[in-house]
């Protein structure tokens, strides 16, 4: 099946939605945060001016008046607002007072076990894991999965907030990023586009094969992945990045070869059932990039034979 470019396709739902909270002293991320439309931010309880200063912040834009024959430009402003949440004695009240949330620091085994959902509970928790994070997190999901509370974790970095919002394929329900640097905020809204992007469907379409000519020797590529490929998943990779093909994974047995659900051989040819370094391969974003180009880390997009990612 052959793919047209990735970045048109449609819409077909959203994942469970994550929460995403801000505590920060810099102005910059703040800005940063609001575009993104992320506009709770947590104070301590000291920063209140800082809250009220945020809270109406004046943002400068220019209108354009036309009066007969002449244009006129008038300075206006526009008032950009957050929602300001402060800590008081390891609670979070809102502007208003109203208690919105439980902080909780995990650094041992018998911190995690306490934890625990309460029906008296607010309905958020947020938790500061000290040490360890990947098991606390899958723990945290196990426990809380079937109450009605959201859970929160502080995070300092995207790739901290990743772990949390992926344990065990559910995720906690909110991250915290505790950030001074406006990149953290952009890094962390490119990983939810990507998220989003795995609810599209590609539209992909039947394909025959008309000629096949053997052009020699070169190196060539199989791409092996970190998760497992179900029958008719695989890469979308082509040697034009405006038509690429469902490459099928290897999780089908064969006289010949046992069954390697994490392996795509990025091309098939008729003798050599691999990929030539110079094609392309379908990536997170809209975007491409060459076989050669793949390294440890890197995401690429599976996709199976309805178009599902």
């Amino acid at each position: 099946m052959c793919s047209s470019n990735p970045s048109s396709i449609p819409s077909a739902g959203n994942r469970q939605t994550k929460v995403v909270w801000i505590w920060t002293e810099s102005k910059q991320v703040m800005t940063a945060a609001v575009e993104r439309v992320w506009n709770t931010f947590i104070f301590p309880p000291d920063r209140r001016e800082l809250a009220n200063e945020w809270s109406f912040c004046l943002c400068p834009y220019y209108s354009i008046q036309v009066s007969d024959s002449d244009v006129f430009f008038e300075n206006q402003t526009a008032i950009a607002l957050i929602h300001p949440l402060f800590i008081e004695e390891e609670k979070l009240f809102d502007s208003e007072g109203r208690r919105v949330a439980t902080f909780y620091e995990v650094s041992s085994p018998q911190q995690l076990q306490q934890l625990q959902p309460v029906d008296k509970q607010p309905d958020n928790v947020i938790i500061n894991l000290l040490d360890w994070q990947v098991i606390p997190a899958e723990n945290i999901v196990a426990v809380f999965q079937s109450s009605q509370i959201t859970v929160f974790a502080i995070s300092k970095t995207p790739s901290e907030a990743q772990v949390f919002l992926e344990a065990l394929e559910q995720g906690l329900g909110g991250i915290v990023l505790k950030v001074e640097d406006s990149t953290a905020v952009l890094e962390l809204k490119d990983y939810f586009d990507r998220r989003n992007e795995d609810n599209n469907i590609l539209s992909l379409t039947k394909a025959t094969i008309t000629q096949v000519h053997i052009s020699g020797m070169g190196d060539r590529v199989c791409v092996d992945l970190c998760s497992l490929m179900r029958p008719g998943e695989g890469l979308l990779v082509g040697s034009f990045a405006r038509g690429l093909f469902l490459v099928h994974s290897e999780c089908l047995e064969s006289n010949y070869i046992a069954s390697r659900p994490f392996r795509v051989n990025a091309f098939y040819h008729t003798s050599t059932r691999s990929g030539p370094i110079h094609a392309y391969v379908a990536i997170p974003g809209g975007k491409t990039c060459y076989l050669s180009e793949l390294n440890t880390g890197k995401e690429v997009i599976v996709v199976d034979q309805n178009g599902k990612q």
